[in-house]
């Protein structure tokens, strides 16, 4: 027989605390059955940022309409083709130069999810402007464990001279809880996966944190007493969401100790040390990063997240694709057809990633039996259109996820692109109103898409 148990709920034993999903049974007692079968599913928003800009010519379609087959940059994403739009005319005023000289890189993450002009200082006195993501979250505050996840495949600085005289923070950094709080994001996967699972005890100091990930022991093990004793007061649908949750648990910290083992150097184009918990090679990290994301919504722990592929301005090679020379460089192609190859490769990767996350949402299901890509809608983008030029207008932005009846979506399979270029912003609005937060404005924004 199933009882009313506390939101607040941890498993505990050995020295470790696991938190544990939202269940019905957390649910008040007058909140009915019917009344749970009759609730609205959980929407999700997840903004997927790569930097540096794109080789047009291989990102675009040449003509708008439907998308019999995508772009070479894009052919990853094909198995998708029908739950995505690419959108062409999207433009951020506000990551212009505006009087302010050289800092586009810098300029145009912190305007990618704001669409702020970002004031030039490499000072403490930053700011920007509040993220579309945080003002969403901050709406639907209290409805699961984390209003808000950050990931990134780089550190998160929120100091230093970055750019051109911005500071790091603007470079490194999308989302933004203020104008002066940027939301550091968390590139380790150890450490992300402890904060989605409050692993530890409370108060745990680094020496015995180091020893216990030292010793290599499931943090099943410590509670597994605590879950026998839990599961057997909860009803059947209960019991089903708290085995898969436990499940996903020790499937997560099974990818994280691999990558840990693995993370050496493994020669003279190897790239630099990591942090334990992040696999040397990019392609890894990056899929266990989108496993972690989808782990996060499926067990409802947020419903708006944040993941940058690379920080803004990032020159990191690509070894694992032949691309040995860093990503900026790159981009700098002054029409060079070898540059060019390059660039568009290193476009082809970051989408391969891209797809990953796709499929691992359309695989997972929700509470609710839902494909979690149904229930999300990504937008993957960037805020510089050609890398080259370091312009911000006719951006690269794919729509992706969400089903056919929302009106948002109602166009997926398409290349649509706006005659009379439209703010990144007005887009925002219409994702924040699908979200169920309405909003006047936003940024820039003169109406919804």
């Amino acid at each position: 027989m199933s009882h009313s148990i506390s939101r607040r709920t941890l498993l505990r034993g050995a020295g470790c605390a696991l938190a544990v999903p939202f269940l019905e049974s957390m649910m008040p007692r007058a909140y009915s059955a019917l009344q749970a079968s009759a609730a609205a599913p959980a929407r999700r928003t997840v903004f997927v940022f790569f930097p540096n800009g794109v080789n047009r010519g291989q990102w675009f379609p040449k003509e708008p309409g439907p998308l019999s087959a995508l772009p070479p940059s894009l052919a990853p994403l094909e198995p998708y083709r029908a739950r995505l739009s690419l959108i062409g005319g999207l433009a951020h005023a506000n990551a212009e130069a505006q009087g302010d000289g050289p800092g586009d890189h810098a300029r145009s993450a912190a305007c990618f999810l704001t669409g702020a002009h970002p004031r030039k200082t490499a000072g403490a006195d930053i700011n920007a402007g509040v993220s579309i993501d945080q003002v969403i979250a901050e709406r639907i505050s209290g409805r699961t464990k984390f209003d808000s996840l950050e990931l990134g495949l780089e550190p998160g600085m929120t100091a230093g001279n970055c750019d051109s005289g911005y500071s790091c923070a603007y470079s490194a950094n999308i989302s933004w809880k203020s104008p002066r709080t940027p939301m550091t994001k968390e590139h380790d996967p150890r450490i992300l996966f402890e904060r989605m699972f409050s692993v530890g005890p409370e108060g745990e100091s680094e020496k015995a944190r180091a020893a216990r990930l030292a010793a290599r022991r499931s943090i099943l093990d410590g509670v597994r007493d605590e879950a026998s004793r839990l599961r057997g007061t909860l009803g059947g649908r209960d019991r089903q969401k708290l085995d898969e949750y436990l499940d996903g648990v020790r499937s997560a910290e099974r990818r994280i100790e691999m990558a840990e083992a693995s993370a050496t150097d493994t020669g003279a184009d190897a790239l630099p040390p990591r942090p334990a918990g992040v696999p040397n090679d990019w392609p890894s990290h990056a899929k266990l990063m989108n496993d972690l994301l989808v782990l996060s919504l499926r067990l409802d722990l947020t419903r708006v997240a944040t993941f940058m592929l690379g920080n803004e301005g990032s020159n990191r090679p690509y070894p694992s694709i032949d691309v040995r020379e860093g990503h900026h460089d790159i981009s700098h192609h002054d029409r060079d057809e070898r540059k060019l190859e390059k660039f568009a490769a290193i476009n082809r990767h970051h989408a391969e990633q891209f797809a990953d996350l796709l499929a691992k949402l359309d695989a997972a299901k929700d509470q609710d039996g839902v494909s979690l890509l149904d229930s999300t809608l990504l937008v993957y983008g960037g805020a510089i259109g050609d890398g080259n030029a370091h312009d911000h207008r006719n951006l690269p932005v794919i729509l992706a996820g969400g089903t056919r009846d929302d009106r948002l979506t109602g166009g997926h399979g398409e290349y649509r692109r706006f005659d009379r270029e439209r703010p990144m912003c007005d887009l925002y609005l219409s994702l924040a109103q699908r979200m169920g937060v309405t909003l006047d404005r936003f940024g820039d924004s003169t109406a919804p898409l």
